[in-house]
């Protein structure tokens, strides 16, 4: 019995080995975000691949001018562009740093503890592989393959596999538009090469790659919408195709016909489709907006979160409008806010340098606007200040400004029983005492918060709200963010330095900016801007002579510009860029970020230009404030 036992085993065993090979092992059905994740993945090792091969060809290359490096860049940018619209959502600040920043030094407040990051990534690569050769040149572009290589093998163990939820991917490619427009067909991306539009092709097919895959997953509500995407994205290939010509490619048309309806659409479908909303991303967009140029696209209150109160409260934006004009804020009580940001001038004052509290004395620098001051991470010209309450200290401690301090300025609010009311009504309970430096900057900022300018003709032009918008302006749009360079630093939709696609942080840049408009003898403007503001992290040499990028919006108010009150109009403005700032003038100018090379623009173009950037004034927001 025990022999027949054992010559049953292995007769047993080979019966179920048989028969298993029948049995259907039911698969799990993978969901939307899974599969997305599986083809991501994918392409993401296909760019680790072609960096790798990138690499091993620049090291062994003699040359730089060598054509087979210039391809294998190329080549490794549009594997690249198959990943970005979900690596840079998931990775931001690592992707800006060390994959496809700006070809610049840099420095990050979460690498390497504040020291100055030399350029690097795709970009740097893109633009070294352009510049003349030189054995100096190739032994850049070696470092700067293998730096990637290492960095891109680095992150890859971090960051994958990745675990996407359907909002997330929606997110993704919404944020993805965004980046098309303002950081891909403007040519920011591809500083050597201008491959913008083929770039940006790739781009745009990678994202509807990846939203096909809601094909199979339809609520019957969803798939007229579907349908309607599926439109867009056909026709935004067809567009990026049509033209292979950079500066002759029709950027607002691109955004009316595709970027503002897919980004709208997406929403729409979204909520068709019964896609809970999970945003995974702290970003400044706000996810409910349904056009890049809508009113509030951005949220003011993601720079403004570890404020004393809320910004939007209106009883604070009250009682600042009062602080902001009442000259008791001043030492001799004869300055207030008003002195340099009058309504009337965009809230500036029109002069190149604002008068001081002391006779035949001026400020050190020009008034900027204060209009839409909100959207920024940082504040003033040398960007010293990262809080917009905090910016109030420096105007009342400034000797040659209010002069004063929030003691002097308690004492004579806390005279007056109707400030005394508002600031109960406002503040009260919050501290022991309601009239306190906290409470007064909170109120100043609330009101400088609440100056916001999305109206303007070009705004309801592209929100469809107008049929007609100027010829000339329309030229002059498709120049300012082609040709001109222009968007490549003042980005949409505020036109300022806030970069996108998150707007999470403010840029400076280096012009070259001179004392008086010489070009014959042209000399350096003296100021050392972000380099001596102050903060350890921005003391390097590559921020001498760096400033703020400030909005262009109502800039037809604003004049003087720059600065120093150097441009005292916009044609200056232009000829100065157009001659490729300092540098181009023959200037000397370290680490300036302005291309040196001219721009080329005829005197055509740059009235164009100016009739544009006219298109952006809108005073309905604050008009209240001239009377």
């Amino acid at each position: 019995m025990k022999k027949a036992t054992i010559l049953l085993g292995p007769v047993l065993l080979c019966f179920l080995l048989l028969s298993s090979r029948n049995i259907v092992v039911p698969q799990k059905n993978r969901t939307i975000p899974e599969k997305v994740a599986e083809l991501y993945e994918a392409n993401f090792r296909k760019f680790q691949n072609e960096v790798e091969v990138l690499a091993v060809l620049a090291e062994n290359s003699e040359f730089s001018e060598d054509l087979k490096l210039k391809e294998q860049v190329e080549k490794t940018r549009l594997s690249y562009k198959k990943v970005e619209f979900i690596f840079d959502y998931y990775q931001t600040s690592y992707s800006g740093t060390y994959i496809n920043g700006a070809p610049l030094p840099k420095v990050s407040e979460y690498y390497q503890a504040g020291k100055i990051i030399e350029p690097c990534g795709l970009q740097a690569l893109d633009e070294a592989v352009f510049e003349d050769a030189s054995r100096e040149n190739l032994q850049y572009i070696k470092k700067l393959a293998n730096d990637l290589k290492t960095r891109v093998d680095f992150i890859s163990k971090i960051h994958l596999p990745i675990h996407l939820k359907p909002s997330q991917l929606i997110e993704c490619i919404r944020s993805g538009m965004v980046r098309i427009f303002t950081l891909g067909v403007t040519g920011y991306d591809t500083p050597g090469s201008a491959n913008a539009l083929q770039e940006s092709y790739v781009s745009l097919q990678s994202m509807e790659t990846a939203f096909m895959y809601f094909e199979n997953e339809l609520s019957p509500k969803a798939s007229s919408k579907f349908e309607s995407l599926k439109a867009f994205f056909l026709k935004g290939k067809k567009q990026l195709t049509s033209s292979t010509d950079f500066n002759s490619f029709d950027r607002l048309v691109f955004l009316k016909e595709i970027v503002n309806p897919i980004y709208a659409g997406l929403l729409e479908f979204q909520n068709l489709n019964n896609i809970k909303l999970e945003p995974y991303k702290k970003h400044a967009q706000n996810y409910h907006a349904k056009n890049l140029f809508d009113t509030k696209f951005l949220n003011t209150s993601f720079y403004s979160e570890l404020v004393y109160l809320p910004l939007d409260n209106p009883k604070s934006i009250k009682l600042g409008k009062l602080l902001f004009e009442d000259t008791q804020l001043s030492n001799d009580n004869k300055m207030s806010c008003l002195s340099c940001h009058n309504p009337s001038k965009g809230f500036t004052d029109g002069l190149p340098k604002s008068l001081s509290n002391k006779k035949g004395f001026f400020t050190a620098r020009n008034s900027p606007t204060i209009i839409n001051a909100g959207y920024a991470t940082r504040y003033f010209w040398d960007m010293r200040e990262f809080n917009l309450e905090k910016q109030v200290t420096h105007v009342i401690d400034d000797d040659l400004e209010f002069n004063t301090d929030f003691d002097a300025i308690i004492n004579k609010l806390k005279s007056n029983p109707n400030y005394v009311k508002l600031f109960r009504e406002t503040y009260g309970g919050i501290q022991n005492e309601d009239i306190n430096q906290r409470s007064i900057s909170n109120a100043i900022a609330a009101y400088v918060n609440s100056l916001i300018s999305v109206n303007s003709p070009f705004d309801k032009y592209v929100r469809n709200e107008l049929n007609d918008y100027p010829l000339n302006a329309k030229r002059g749009f498709n120049l300012f963010m082609g040709k001109g360079a222009c968007g490549t630093c003042h980005f949409a939709p505020m036109f300022n330095g806030t970069i996108p696609p998150f707007y999470l942080e403010s840029e400076s840049e280096v012009l070259g900016i001179t004392q008086g408009f010489d070009t014959i003898n042209p000399k350096l403007d003296s100021d050392l801007g972000r380099f001596a503001n102050g903060l350890r992290l921005d003391h390097h040499p590559y921020f001498k002579n760096s400033f703020k990028t400030v909005s262009v919006r109502n800039i037809e108010l604003t004049a003087p510009y720059m600065h120093n009150g150097l441009f005292a109009t916009l044609e200056e403005v232009l000829e100065f860029y157009n001659l490729g700032g300092g540098a181009g003038m023959g200037l000397e100018v370290q680490n300036q970020t302005l291309s040196e090379a001219p721009l080329d623009l005829s005197k055509q173009e740059i009235a164009d230009i100016i009739a544009f950037m006219k298109t952006l004034t809108d005073t309905s927001g604050y008009s209240s404030g001239l009377n």
